[in-house]
């Protein structure tokens, strides 16, 4: 297992003291150091990927029983549940979590992690934004143990990862309408950039295609990720194409937003038009709500990131592994089967 560089690493590397790496490293003063001798501080550094150690220096190596978790939105009960998840799994190994919401910004994200870096964190389950494979370099360079949950490490081979099928979450929310007779659909979305969300975009055009339903009758409105977002889209969606029978909702906070837009106009679910939505957060099935959704199984994601963690941190010889698991859809009474009622 790869070791953390020490200042004497760095010393042996620069031909110097390690009072010295600490001088030029922690860049104190008080002290003359020539350029050359500093330059060689530095490139040591750079060569052996030296990460400041903050607070960890009485532990020698030993675990400091700390997990970090990264998540990219607070909001979203389908991370607050993946944090819940794997936290009971911690709590009996003994561990403690330190959980950090990244707001989907990659500058936050790679300042985050540097910090958890420095604290010597035992593991991390991250989320990663769309600069996580460049955010995340030093991090796997260092050996750090680490899974990464939902989104990929683009262009990144060896790395642990565990993921919902996001293509089969588009695909089965858009079958599920196309076989209940509705031809002429929305698509609420959020323009994230991510490859492996913005397949569920695209598994919706593959769906129609396969029920041969020309492209056109698709009408795609995505926008940022946000209730307000979701609400603005789909009084887009209805004011443009007021013919739509059906709106996938691919993300569920837009969900929200879209199903209060909804409500406000005096739509009713499913007599007026059909709803579905990936995600299951509390709302879809509470009170009167009964909504047809793609059950990402969370939970269960967050059970298996915790536990592919714990077994790279108990030294487990294990090869890198993806695992990518399938969705469920659950059917409520949000979606009318019109396809019946065209035979009548």
């Amino acid at each position: 297992m790869k070791k953390y560089a020490t200042l004497k690493d760095v010393a042996k590397r620069a031909g110097t003291s390690a009072a010295t790496v600490s001088y030029v490293l922690n860049e104190k003063e008080g002290r003359y150091i020539s350029d050359e001798t500093r330059q060689k501080v530095l490139d040591a550094a750079k060569e052996l990927d030296y990460v400041k150690s903050i607070g960890a220096s009485s532990l020698k190596g030993k675990s400091r029983k700390l997990i970090a978790i990264l998540i990219p939105q607070f909001e979203n009960q389908f991370f607050t549940r993946i944090i819940v998840a794997s936290e009971r799994i911690f709590v009996k190994h003994g561990y403690d979590l330190i959980i950090c919401n990244t707001l989907d910004s990659p500058e936050r994200e790679k300042a985050i992690l540097n910090r958890m870096t420095q604290q010597r964190v035992d593991g991390i389950i991250l989320t990663p934004t769309t600069k996580g494979s460049e955010n995340t370099t030093l991090i796997r360079r260092v050996g750090m143990k680490m899974v990464v949950v939902d989104r990929p490490l683009d262009g990144v081979e060896n790395f642990f990862w565990v993921s919902t099928n996001n293509y089969g979450c588009g695909y089965m929310g858009a079958n599920h309408l196309f076989a209940n007779g509705h031809k002429k659909i929305g698509y609420v979305g959020w323009r994230s950039g991510i490859k492996d969300l913005d397949a569920r975009r695209q598994a919706i055009l593959d769906a129609a295609d396969e029920h041969r339903i020309d492209a056109d009758q698709i009408h795609i409105a995505e926008g940022e990720f946000s209730q307000e977002a979701g609400y603005d889209l789909t009084a887009r969606l209805l004011d443009e194409h007021p013919d739509i029978t059906a709106i996938f909702y691919g993300f569920n906070v837009q969900a929200l937003g879209g199903v209060r837009c909804l409500t406000e106009r005096g739509i009713a679910i499913p007599t007026d038009l059909s709803v579905v939505i990936i995600g299951s957060p509390e709302w879809v099935s509470a009170g009167q709500n009964d909504f047809t959704y793609v059950d990402m199984n969370d939970l269960e994601l967050g059970k298996k990131a915790a536990n592919l963690l714990l077994a790279q941190i108990q030294d487990k010889d294990i090869p890198y592994q993806h695992i990518i698991q399938d969705c469920t859809l659950k059917a409520g009474s949000s979606v009318r089967n019109i396809s019946q009622e065209e035979k009548q």
